[in-house]
């Protein structure tokens, strides 16, 4: 209905101008006729000039020609018009001017008005000349009634093609409607569907599917984060259970105190992965960091290597540190700290003795990069993707003390930063590269696994 209104409104308003634009040059070109024949008319001698009156008013059989000649006291001298008309001017200008009937010889048949021209004479005398505007009046009827006739078919065609254009949106609205009914019922692997035309149906189809994979991915891995969770912590709390059972049966107190000491820091260990859960949450819900201030990374990688080469001189690694004069970047610089003494510790951790361990903070086409390398037992390129969601550890490191959450705590910083964590194997061992943002940009980059 709303198509169809506006449809039918510019119609009108079309036919409206169609209309006045007729009318309007109709009158015009009579005018301009008149104008013509009347300022020529005035060249004429008096006697000839009369004499094509009376020849013009003669031969007019449909009675809508005027014309007058007045010497110069505005008597007339031939002619229908009696005299000349008031508020008309001989300045050969056409106007439209209701006349009276006693002015008339012949009276008016169309009750319209009367187009007139008058100019003055050499001899101070004025003719006359005018039109009825008759053929006007029956152009206007023949146009009104042709563009009433075609307002008709338009209105008609407004509403079909506006309840087919309504039906069609509908239809994909219903479908829209039923999909998401069978998400909320708990079909989250339903998607809406799209038809590739990119208008704002699709656009918004794109943009609920995106969602749903989202929330799909999060989902999953709630249920996964779940079971690891159980996982983990039921193997510690039974250890700690059958120590404190035995400790609890023991005969001697030395034994007993020993067992109690073990269950304690089993339960230390518990106590980690719940912590470490529990900072990746904070770090996640706090969104954009809001704590942005200007960080050297060079200094940030100083500070990190001396704080971790006593470690890795124990384990009997080469660890170096390079980095240039300085590197700006905006951040949160406990936060990057955290992130990075995560990635050193992780490297140290998983590389054998003998093996090598660098940091590095360096231009990158323009773009900032802290890079930890190690010549460890690497991950699998198909595992790239997989290692910093939480517990999981590759099968090469399940030998190794630890629980799977230092990556994750890396990623949800990043991520909160708007910077990128890029894997890439070293041949031997990984490579992973926190790609910042300077300290001049602030666009945001999501987490890119390469």
């Amino acid at each position: 209905m709303a198509f169809a209104i506006g449809l039918t409104g510019c119609t009108i308003l079309i036919f409206a101008f169609v209309y006045w634009q007729t009318v309007r040059l109709e009158r015009d070109r009579i005018g301009s006729y008149l104008t013509a024949e009347a300022a020529q008319a005035a060249q004429e001698p008096a006697g000839r000039l009369m004499a094509e009156l009376r020849i013009r008013l003669t031969s007019d059989l449909r009675r809508v020609s005027y014309g007058a000649l007045y010497d110069d006291k505005g008597q007339r001298l031939a002619g229908n018009v009696v005299e000349l008309p008031p508020g008309l001017l001989a300045d050969c200008k056409p106007r439209r001017l209701d006349v009276p009937d006693r002015l008339l010889d012949q009276p008016i048949q169309t009750g319209s008005r009367i187009m007139l021209v008058a100019c003055r004479r050499d001899d101070g005398g004025v003719v006359l000349l005018g039109k009825d505007l008759d053929e006007v009046a029956a152009l206007r009827a023949v146009i009104l009634h042709a563009l009433t006739l075609g307002l008709v078919p338009t209105v008609v065609l407004a509403l079909l093609v506006g309840a087919l254009l309504s039906s069609r949106a509908l239809r994909r609205v219903r479908v829209l409607q039923q999909t998401i009914s069978r998400v909320m019922h708990g079909n989250l692997h339903e998607r809406l569907p799209t038809h590739g035309r990119r208008d704002d149906l699709d656009q918004l189809a794109g943009g609920i599917n995106l969602m749903l994979d989202e929330i799909e991915e999060l989902l999953a891995e709630v249920r996964s984060i779940g079971d690891n969770i159980a996982h983990d912590l039921r193997t510690p709390l039974a250890v700690v259970r059958l120590k404190i059972e035995r400790a609890a049966a023991a005969a001697d107190l030395m034994t007993a105190e020993a067992a109690s000491r073990s269950a304690l820091a089993d339960l230390d260990k518990a106590f980690a992965i719940i912590t470490a859960l529990l900072r990746i949450t904070e770090i996640e819900n706090h969104g954009a960091c809001d704590n942005m201030s200007p960080v050297d990374l060079s200094g940030l990688v100083a500070e990190i290597f001396d704080l971790y080469e006593p470690l890795a001189e124990a384990k009997g690694l080469h660890f170096t540190a390079s980095y240039d004069a300085a590197i700006p970047v905006k951040a949160d610089r406990h936060l990057l700290l955290e992130a990075l003494a995560n990635l050193v510790d992780n490297a140290i951790k998983f590389t054998p003795p003998g093996g090598r361990v660098g940091i590095a903070a360096l231009w990158d086409a323009d773009v900032p990069v802290i890079r930890v390398s190690d010549t460890g037992p690497g991950i699998p390129e198909a595992e790239h993707h997989k290692v910093i969601k939480r517990f999981y550890r590759a099968d090469k490191s399940r030998h190794i003390p630890g629980h799977g959450l230092g990556l994750s705590i890396v990623a949800a910083i990043a991520k909160r930063h708007g910077f990128q964590l890029r894997i890439t194997a070293n041949q031997p061992g990984i490579i992973f590269d926190l790609i910042c943002q300077p300290a001049d940009k602030s666009r945001q980059v999501d987490i890119a696994l390469q």
